[in-house]
């Protein structure tokens, strides 16, 4: 059974890139930052953004990294003044992020969504 990942788009400068997310992503993110990583708990963030707590630098940290990944040219510092003034909002992120990184099971080549 394989897990799908849905796609994540954010707005920098105007431009919206979308990335996927794949599990090498996924774990760059979680590794601690003394591994070479940016030591970021997902589940953490969402249960924390759950709770009105949304913890800026991280979600400027993870989408920062994800637009490197697509060779955009972006600071940590770059990306948390986008989060301010760009044309998403950091509800609109997180809830992304939530949605992104979280696999979706499939069935028989069928995407199957619902919680049992």
């Amino acid at each position: 059974m394989a897990a799908i990942f849905n796609e994540i788009a954010i707005t920098y400068k105007g431009e919206t890139h979308t990335i996927k997310p794949t599990f090498d992503i996924i774990n760059k993110i979680e590794t601690p930052r003394l591994s070479g990583g940016l030591g970021i708990s997902l589940s953490g963030l969402i249960a924390r953004s759950a709770n009105g707590e949304s913890p800026l630098t991280e979600v400027a940290r993870i989408l920062a990294y994800l637009l490197q990944t697509k060779n955009v040219t972006v600071s940590n510092d770059e990306m948390y003044a986008e989060l301010f003034h760009g044309d998403s909002t950091m509800h609109t992120y997180t809830e992304a992020i939530a949605t992104a990184f979280f696999p979706v099971k499939q069935h028989n080549g069928n995407l199957d969504t619902k919680k049992k």
